[in-house]
């Protein structure tokens, strides 16, 4: 038996498909202090979905799997058969649709400026369309020829061809 095993027990046995708990909720659950990694600089690869840790494994068993909110300090144990997505205005994604470096840029947005997934993926798509419209600029100017006719010359040409 594992120092999780309250926690799997806890979240196998609570019927509703979506359940958030903060650090305290989570430590009164297993009658012990998480270990500093679950709320330091590492908690994001603390409370990662990967067999790997017995932590994760508790969570997994269960059937959950957990997203952290880096800004309220606390933990959303999702059924695996929910769909989770990311809401930002009338823009929503499947978080499992994204790949995992693509959640993990977000995720990074997100901590880095204290925002939700869904303000950083606003954030990450204006970044993305600003870099784009500078490329697409970019190309144009190494790739046409500067007109030598002002604006002034092109509006009369235009005004006498009428």
């Amino acid at each position: 038996m594992t120092v999780y095993a309250p926690l799997e027990s806890f979240l196998a046995r609570t019927a509703a498909p979506i359940v958030t708990l903060n650090y305290n909720d989570i430590e009164r659950v297993l009658g012990r202090p998480l270990p500093p990694s679950a709320k330091g600089d590492h908690r994001r690869q603390w409370w990662a979905n990967t067999d790997t840790h017995s932590q994760a494994k508790a969570w997994l068993r269960a059937g959950r799997k957990a997203t952290l909110d880096f800004n309220r300090d606390q933990v959303t144990f999702s059924k695996h058969d929910i769909v989770s997505t990311v809401v930002a205005g009338d823009l929503v994604v499947r978080i499992d649709a994204l790949k995992p470096t693509a959640l993990r840029m977000l995720e990074d947005i997100a901590e880095e400026n204290g925002f939700d997934l869904g303000a950083a993926m606003a954030v990450f798509i204006n970044q993305a369309a600003k870099a784009r419209r500078e490329a697409t600029l970019d190309w144009f100017a190494a790739h046409t020829t500067p007109s030598s006719a002002t604006s002034v010359d092109l509006i009369r040409e235009d005004r006498d061809a009428r």
